[in-house]
């Protein structure tokens, strides 16, 4: 442990003296304007401010080829497939071919024991088709659905304590004990959908994915850990690169994320 930070900290030292000493010999060699040869008339010539800047170029170059080295031998070397993973999936009146291209692309994923959770923004008869199609796509038989009248911070007028806290139960015990599910709760906005999922979750899994809906794009709040990354290249059929949001479902190759 104490090696590794002698060791970053060595590498922020040699990379720091490296950019001051470029500048100063790129800023020296500039006001010089010393010439190592020149042609008449000026029309060529090379000098050490070239040099230095050739010199760079080179560096710069190596250093790309060393790091891509070093990331194909990390994509070849084998993964522990240990970490749990859930996606979380946020619903507002989602177009259906948008959603249906969303829930195909999740349920593509192979990665084991993954936890599929999709919570829906509203829980009136016009949101019904939103828990239909994850029906249909993750499978009748699979997918586990519930119709919620309320949501965490929100309860019925009618509802007592006790009949709130065996809401919040039953939510709990859903989403722990199924891997998808499919949740309709009272409009409450975004935010209050991915409370759902969260704190529905808890500390049940590792991983937790959850995309809202106005961000276009697949993020991944644990992108910087190389595990992620080669989850994403190796587990996803066909390298696919997944929107998450399914307002702004596109399926595009991984390389071009």
């Amino acid at each position: 442990m104490k090696c590794d930070k002698a060791l970053t900290y060595l590498r922020i030292f040699g990379t720091t003296m490296f950019g001051v000493s470029l500048l100063v010999g790129i800023s020296t060699a500039y006001i010089m304007g010393y010439q190592f040869f020149t042609t008449a008339r000026n029309h060529l010539s090379f000098g050490l401010y070239g040099a230095i800047l050739v010199i760079h170029l080179i560096i710069q170059s190596l250093f790309a080829v060393l790091e891509h080295r070093n990331m194909r031998r990390s994509m070849e070397t084998p993964i522990k497939l240990t970490k749990s993973l859930a996606l979380c999936i946020a619903a507002y009146q989602e177009d259906p071919a948008y959603l249906r291209k969303c829930l195909v692309s999740v349920k593509r994923l192979t990665y084991p024991g993954i936890k599929v959770i999709m919570v829906i923004d509203g829980n009136n008869e016009d949101d019904n088709y939103m828990m239909e199609i994850f029906r249909e796509i993750m499978g009748w038989d699979k997918a586990t659905t519930y119709v919620w009248k309320n949501n965490y911070h929100h309860r019925g007028s009618e509802e007592t304590d006790e009949m709130y806290a065996e809401s919040l139960q039953a939510i709990s015990r859903l989403v722990l004990n199924n891997k998808c599910v499919c949740i309709m709760q009272k409009w409450g906005g975004k935010r209050e959908v991915m409370y759902t999922a969260f704190k529905a979750l808890g500390r049940s899994v590792d991983y937790v994915q959850v995309s809202p809906g106005g961000r276009r794009g697949w993020r991944v709040g644990v992108h910087k850990d190389p595990f992620v990354l080669s989850f994403f290249k190796r587990m996803v059929p066909e390298a696919l690169c997944m929107y998450c949001s399914p307002t702004a479902v596109r399926l595009m190759l991984f390389t071009e994320c």
